[in-house]
């Protein structure tokens, strides 16, 4: 009898030393699940950053495209029409509409440039549906660069082609 009763007493140090190393391994667990979602949480916040100057360079060029005043049809091959401040630029008339975006251009964040690159008064492309002596076209290679990068808040460029339809007299 007193044999099985000095057995029990040594059970229950070894359910301690059972528990801690349960306790020890959850913690483990617990910390590496901890860092995973750390880390997902982190590339989250990067796509979104992503996105949101995608879609902000896309806004750009997608206004530029909507305002026939942003792209004159002046000048020759090579004439580049550009947001304030821009480098190289021949004219400054490129804006962001009133609005989210238009203190990002007005911050330098946003940025914009469109160079003529066919000459004024070629003929249509093919498919347009427009008679090639009634119009003439002129094409624009449409650059578009929200950079926030240095803030985390991302980059991102979007290159367009833009046809701008005047009628012959």
């Amino acid at each position: 009898m007193m044999h099985a009763r000095h057995s029990r007493h040594q059970q229950h140090g070894a359910t301690l030393l059972v528990a801690l190393v349960f306790l020890v391994v959850l913690g483990l667990l617990t910390m590496t699940s901890m860092q995973a979602t750390r880390l997902q949480l982190r590339m989250s916040n990067n796509e979104e950053s992503r996105v949101s100057a995608l879609q902000a360079a896309q806004a750009m060029t997608d206004a530029i495209a909507a305002t026939p005043s942003m792209t004159p049809v002046m000048g020759g091959i090579g004439f580049t029409l550009c947001t304030p401040d821009g480098d190289a630029c021949d004219r400054e008339s490129l804006f962001m509409p009133a609005g989210d975006l238009e203190d990002e251009v007005t911050d330098g964040n946003l940025t914009a440039e469109a160079v003529i690159s066919s000459p004024p008064g070629s003929p249509p492309p093919r498919g347009l549906g427009y008679s090639a002596d009634k119009f003439g076209a002129t094409g624009f290679a449409v650059t578009s660069t929200y950079n926030r990068a240095d803030e985390g808040r991302g980059r991102a460029t979007v290159n367009a082609g833009l046809v701008v339809l005047t009628p012959t007299l």
